[in-house]
C-alpha cells in the first residue's frame, strides 16, 4: 500500500493495473523466447510485434522503426554513439546544455575525440531553445542535432516542428528525447518532422527495462553502429534476448496513454494548478520555474526562498517529491537551473508532476504540508 502521497511521476509512474494484467502471462505461461522457431517463441514474437506497433501508433510513426531498448539512456546512446562511429570523418553535432544526462555524456565523450565538435546551445530564462539559435549553429559538417522535447527538470516544452524544419532544411538529422512528453502530451512524428526520438515505458505507467528509439525514414538512411553486439536482435541495432513482458507491458502502457491522454492532461493541470495557487496564497518567495504556459501537463518547478531543498525533503516524508533528475540526484541536480541564468535558485527548489492516481485530497494535504514546513524552516533560519 502507498503510505505517501506521490508527486514524483518524472522519475517514474505506478504500473497501471492493466498494464500489469497484460504482462502477468508473458512472466508465466508464455515465457517463450521470440527468437526461438517453436510456438512458445512464436507467441512470443507475435506479443512483441503487437507492442511494436502500439508503442508507433502513440507518437503517429506511421512508418520508420521502432527499436526496443532496456531504457531511455541506452536508446539515447544508441542514436548518438552510433551515428558518430558510423560517421565516414570526424563531424560535428549539436545539443543543448539542459539536455538530460544521457544525452550530455554521451556528447561530451565524442567532443574529445580528435575532429569531433559539438555546439552547446544555451535555452533563454524559460529553458526552451530558439529555432533561429539552432540554424545559426548548423554547418557544412553537422549530422546530428538532439534537443529535450520536454525538460526533465523544470518541464518547458520545445518547438520541436520548428526546430525539426531547420534541420531538415540543411539535411542535418534531428532527435529529441520526448521521455518526458510520450503520453503526456501528443506527439505525431511524422507531423512534427522528427527524425528519431528516445521515450520510456515507466514514465506513462509502464514498467521499467523497456523504452524505444524511433527511427524514421532519414534516420534509417544513415548508418548507425549498434553499441550492444551479439545475436543481432533488431534488426541488428541491438543484440540482447528481448524482454518481452516489459515490451508488452509498454505496448500496454502505450494504447492505454493514447485513450485517456486528454483528460489526463486536462486533470493534471488542473490539479497541478489547485497546488501552485494553494502554496502561493499561503507563501511568500514562491517562483514557477520553465515557461509558464509552455509545459508537461501537471508539472511544477518551484524555488522557495530561503529554504534549502534536500532540507524540505526530508522535512516532509509524507510526500515523495525531488530536486531534480533522478538520474542526477546525488552529482549536480541544479545544472539546468544555473544554464537558464537561475543560479541563485539552486539548492532552494523542487520538482512535483501530478500522476494519473493523484487526487484532489492528496493535492489540498500536500499544500497544508509544503507550506508548513517551509514555514518552519524560514522560521529557523532566522
Amino acid at each position: 500500500m502507498q503510505d505517501v502521497i506521490y508527486l514524483d511521476n518524472n522519475a517514474t509512474t505506478r504500473v497501471d493495473d492493466a498494464v500489469l494484467d497484460a504482462m502477468l502471462p508473458f512472466l508465466r505461461d508464455e515465457f517463450g523466447n521470440p527468437a526461438s522457431q517453436h510456438v512458445l517463441g512464436r507467441r512470443a514474437r507475435d506479443a512483441v510485434q503487437r507492442a511494436r506497433e502500439a508503442v508507433a501508433a502513440l507518437i503517429g510513426a506511421r512508418g520508420g522503426r521502432i527499436v526496443f531498448t532496456a531504457s531511455a539512456t541506452e536508446a539515447n546512446n544508441l542514436m548518438i554513439a552510433g551515428l558518430a562511429a558510423a560517421a565516414r570523418r570526424p563531424c560535428h553535432m549539436v545539443t543543448t546544455s539542459i539536455e538530460h544526462k544521457s544525452v550530455l555524456e554521451p556528447l561530451r565523450r565524442w567532443e574529445g575525440r580528435e575532429g569531433y565538435r559539438v555546439t552547446w546551445l544555451r535555452p533563454d530564462s524559460f529553458g526552451q531553445v530558439h529555432p533561429q539559435a539552432l540554424e545559426a549553429a548548423l554547418g557544412d559538417d553537422t549530422r546530428l542535432v538532439s534537443i529535450i522535447a520536454a525538460s526533465n527538470v523544470i518541464h518547458t516544452v520545445n518547438p520541436l516542428a520548428e526546430l525539426a524544419k531547420r534541420c531538415a532544411g540543411r539535411d542535418v538529422l534531428f532527435h529529441c528525447d520526448a521521455t518526458q512528453w510520450a503520453g503526456r502530451l501528443p506527439l505525431d512524428v511524422d507531423r512534427l518532422g522528427l527524425d528519431a526520438v528516445t521515450f520510456s515505458a515507466h514514465k506513462l505507467y509502464g514498467p521499467k527495462g523497456a523504452a524505444a528509439l524511433y527511427l524514421g525514414r532519414r534516420a534509417l538512411q544513415a548508418p548507425l553502429l549498434p553499441q550492444l553486439l551479439g545475436g543481432g536482435q533488431e534488426e541488428g541495432l541491438r543484440a540482447g534476448t528481448l524482454n518481452v513482458p516489459a515490451i508488452v507491458g509498454f505496448g500496454a502502457a502505450c494504447t492505454l496513454a493514447a485513450a485517456r491522454l486528454p483528460d489526463d492532461a486536462l486533470r493534471a493541470n488542473s490539479l497541478a494548478r489547485l497546488l501552485l495557487d494553494g502554496l502561493t496564497t499561503r507563501l511568500d518567495g514562491v517562483t514557477l520555474n520553465g515557461h509558464p504556459e509552455q509545459r508537461i501537463p501537471g508539472g511544477l518547478h518551484l524555488t522557495f526562498d530561503g529554504v534549502d531543498s534536500k532540507g524540505l525533503i526530508a522535512s516532509v516524508p509524507e510526500l515523495a517529491f525531488s530536486d531534480g533528475s533522478a538520474c542526477e540526484s546525488d552529482r549536480d541536480p541544479d545544472y539546468v537551473l544555473k544554464a537558464i541564468g537561475k543560479p541563485q535558485s539552486a539548492h532552494h527548489s523542487i520538482r512535483c508532476q501530478i500522476g494519473r492516481t493523484s487526487t484532489q485530497a492528496e493535492i489540498e494535504t500536500a499544500v497544508q504540508l509544503l507550506a508548513a514546513a517551509v514555514q518552519r524552516m524560514r522560521s529557523f533560519a532566522v
